[in-house]
């Protein structure tokens, strides 16, 4: 009952939160447990507490406390005095949080517990941004961060669901999540302009979404990732001071000592004295950094300049909060911020109108009228994301755009961004990365197509209730290159409908460079479970199955032709999207290839011929006329339905990985 009770603090129920913890306190009161009963106190605290109910909750979280502390349990007591600096600083009482959480981690346990005291740096963190000290926010965010990823590192080979359900916890009132905590911490480094700190921040944040989801991947060290300088070191350490005048205040509390007052008074002083401290430490970092802005790891963006030195490129990292939007560009050894005024709900919002425009071309008859209406919806997305940084891209000649997109960026086919005039496919080569930690510029398919065997699987058949594709068995044609026939361009193997099979995947993958699935899927939001790719036997092949699927080292590009992303609500994150790639490049892919929507069944079979098509060495290998050819695969001659020019202009594909010859005048692989 009582997990049942926190399970309704994370959904955001908190009076459900506060019944079912009353309900289990007069059972626990009944049968005489007490240390159950301390846990009812917990969640009756959290729960008033995110209610409001300043008085009621923390009486509750005094006597979790006291029962922490009549049975020596150090691990409780720190608990109960983080939950009582959490109320605090929830309620406006900041020194009064800095006592609580200077006390908890005064507190020692066991050396086991992996990720101690990440809740109390989070806290600290947070206070001290809001008393305008932010360096030494910042190190106390950099303590939290570095706790938090020693529990990733730990929570490893335990089943996914438990994975999960650490991932995925609530941390704080108002449903503030782990990641949440990454962007408060990224957009402090952007506001005191260290950029390339916040760059390293968000690659970890990104990392993080997709474990989220995916619940699948290995962390490299579990080393702290964000190393403190000397004088962070000064900050972290807890302030003795503060412990011990707070130890004597709670015993003469218990004896109703008459020094009461003058114990507080004391303490006040030494806090004031300690905050005093903090500000000169905090002005010392501040010189430093005025100096010398490397205060950080430089070998952790490593990653990132090996991209963006590919000649005439850059990286972009947009940020979503609550009340703004981060432009992040990285270009060479330098980053620059940028600050757009758009909130998280107004962006989402017009997110999911350009997304429904679109999808209303694949139901009907579209034509000028419904360009009109499309384009300025487009045109204001450009505004927010490309606009802020325009005259950079054009100072700096820049012509391929990588893009390690954020939130419900991650719904949005950047290319298809309109800006009054021309859409940016025509003047940027765009690509899409989840992170680029986790992107390979090196690895590249081989000159030729002989030398680049396709394994190319469909289905055109209605089966497991979907309905057929019939051009399908076209495409997989167009593609595959028999020794009986001219047709095709790859050589490889075909299997269509009942031949496509999980074992028939599974056991073909050797000696494939590319994988080609022509089928039904969707990447389905808030549950990787759900997400999945149609087999031609009618059955699901569950993402998460996809780490079953040994020999995709040896493929460098999967296509998946028919899914499609839904997006139900502005506020959705997108992380299925990237969690659908991360188990294909996980398990040794090179790059992943989608479509964002559905898209029509014969728009979808001759844009796939046309994009394996531009593979081909007979193609002029200029950079110029590499964007024509994909210009002119975008924006064809209208086939006679009205829609196709919206359909190849705006039906978006995203390469999820970086493409392995990027070196190559941005070619799609």
């Amino acid at each position: 009952m009582v997990d049942q009770a926190d399970t309704y603090f994370r959904q955001g129920t908190p009076q459900k939160t506060v019944e079912l913890a009353q309900q289990a306190l007069v059972i626990f009161q009944e049968i005489k447990e007490p240390r159950l009963q301390a846990f009812a106190y917990r969640e009756l605290s959290v729960g008033y507490g995110e209610l409001g109910n300043d008085a009621q909750a923390m009486a509750e979280a005094q006597n979790f406390l006291t029962f922490a502390r009549k049975t020596k349990n150090s691990l409780w007591e720190k608990n109960a005095l983080n939950l009582i600096g959490d109320l605090h600083k929830k309620f406006g009482r900041k020194q009064q949080a800095i006592i609580a959480y200077q006390q908890a981690l005064f507190i020692t346990t066991d050396n086991q517990v992996t990720g101690n005291n990440a809740g109390t740096y989070a806290g600290l963190a947070n206070i001290y941004q809001s008393l305008n000290q932010p360096n030494t926010a910042i190190t106390y965010y950099k303590q939290y961060i570095n706790k938090i990823e020693e529990v990733r590192h730990g929570i490893q080979g335990l089943p996914p669901e438990l994975q999960n359900s650490f991932l995925n916890t609530t941390v704080d009132f108002n449903k503030v999540k782990i990641a949440d905590i990454y962007r408060q911490y990224a957009n402090l480094l952007l506001s005191q302009g260290r950029q390339q700190e916040a760059t390293q921040v968000l690659e970890l944040l990104k990392i993080q979404e997709i474990q989220e989801v995916s619940t699948g991947g290995n962390t490299t060290s579990n080393m702290p990732k964000l190393p403190l300088t000397s004088s962070e070191m000064k900050i972290a350490a807890p302030n003795p001071s503060i412990i011990a005048l707070g130890i004597q205040i709670r015993e003469c509390e218990q004896k109703n000592c008459p020094q009461q007052t003058q114990l507080h008074d004391k303490l006040t002083a030494v806090v004031d004295e300690f905050n005093q401290e903090l500000e000169k430490i905090d002005k010392e970092i501040s010189s430093r950094i005025a100096i010398d802005k490397s205060t950080f790891d430089p070998t952790k963006l490593a990653a990132v300049r090996e991209i963006v030195k590919q000649p005439g490129t850059v990286m972009i990292y947009p940020l979503v909060l609550d009340d703004k939007l981060w432009l992040l560009l990285y270009s060479g050894d330098a980053a620059q911020k940028f600050e757009v005024s758009v909130t998280r709900a107004e962006l989402g919002k017009t997110v999911k109108e350009f997304r429904d425009l679109m999808e209303e071309c694949e139901k009907r008859v579209c034509g000028s009228v419904d360009i009109a209406k499309v384009q300025p919806v487009s045109h204001k997305l450009y505004d927010w994301l490309i606009k802020p940084i325009e005259t950079e891209l054009k100072k700096n000649q820049v012509k391929n755009i990588v893009f390690a997109l954020d939130r419900v960026t991650r719904y949005v086919p950047m290319s298809a961004l309109f800006d009054g005039k021309q859409y940016l496919i025509e003047n940027y080569t765009t690509y899409n990365v989840l992170s680029a930690d986790l992107t390979d510029v090196h690895d590249k398919l081989s000159k030729g197509t002989q030398n680049n065997p396709v394994l190319a699987m469909g289905i055109s058949n209605a089966v497991g209730g979907f309905r057929a594709l019939p051009n399908v068995p076209k495409e997989l044609d167009a593609i595959v290159k028999h020794n009986t026939s001219n047709q095709g361009i790859y050589p490889g193997k075909e299997y269509l409908n009942s031949a496509f099979n999980y074992r028939s995947l599974r056991d073909n993958l050797t000696g494939h460079k590319i994988l080609h699935l022509a089928t039904h899927g969707a990447f389905v939001a808030g549950s990787k479970d759900e997400s999945y790719l149609l087999l031609g036997t009618g059955d699901k092949l569950r993402i998460r199955e996809i780490k079953n699927l040994t020999g995709l080292s040896n493929i460098h590009l999967v296509v998946l032709s028919a899914c499609q992303t839904a997006l139900a609500a502005p506020l959705q994150d997108g992380v299925e999207i990237a969690s659908v790639a991360y188990y294909f490049l996980n398990d040794g892919a090179k790059a992943v290839m989608a479509s964002l929507w559905q898209v029509s069944d014969a728009s979808t079979s001759e844009l796939m011929q046309h994009f394996q098509d531009l593979r081909i060495d007979k193609l002029d290998n200029k950079c110029s006329s590499e964007k024509k050819k994909k210009y002119a695969i975008a924006s064809p001659q209208d086939n006679g339905d009205g829609c196709s020019h919206i359909r190849r202009k705006l039906a978006d594909l995203f390469i999820i990985k970086m493409p392995k010859s990027q070196g190559r005048c941005g070619t799609l692989y």
